[in-house]
């Protein structure tokens, strides 16, 4: 599974743009980041199949930029080369079989602070209540 993007690779449901990272969740082969939006709401990306994750400069309430969702195959050559520093890797482990059956690449771009970076096998985007 997929989330709906934009031409860009832009996850459209998000809709988190200069809301804020409020929490990260790591359990088994699965992750969930939350956030608060700008109007109150909040929302959970839930990414499922984790082959690799990197986050670097994580603080709570990082303000959010915009999330990227791609096939790896289909990601542009710059966020390949980006992914691939993150996790320490040669860019063509990106497009090697693996049993989690990861063919996603997600990455979450803040404003300030963190950047987040998963090979993964779904992105879920989940919408909370305004609290």
């Amino acid at each position: 599974m997929i989330p709906r993007t934009d031409q860009s690779g832009r996850v459209l449901d998000l809709r988190c743009h200069d809301g804020h990272l409020t929490g990260l969740d790591i359990r088994d082969s699965e992750i969930e980041l939350r956030f608060r939006r700008v109007d109150g709401t909040t929302v959970r990306t839930v990414l499922h199949g984790i082959r690799n994750f990197a986050m670097d400069r994580f603080l709570e309430g990082n303000i959010v930029d915009a999330a990227y969702a791609w096939l790896v195959a289909a990601a542009p050559k710059s966020q390949r080369h980006s992914a691939s520093e993150m996790f320490l890797c040669r860019e063509s482990f990106l497009d090697q079989k693996n049993d989690f059956g990861a063919d996603k690449l997600f990455l979450l771009e803040s404003s300030y602070g963190a950047k987040a970076c998963a090979l993964v096998r779904g992105i879920e985007i989940i919408d909370g209540q305004i609290s």
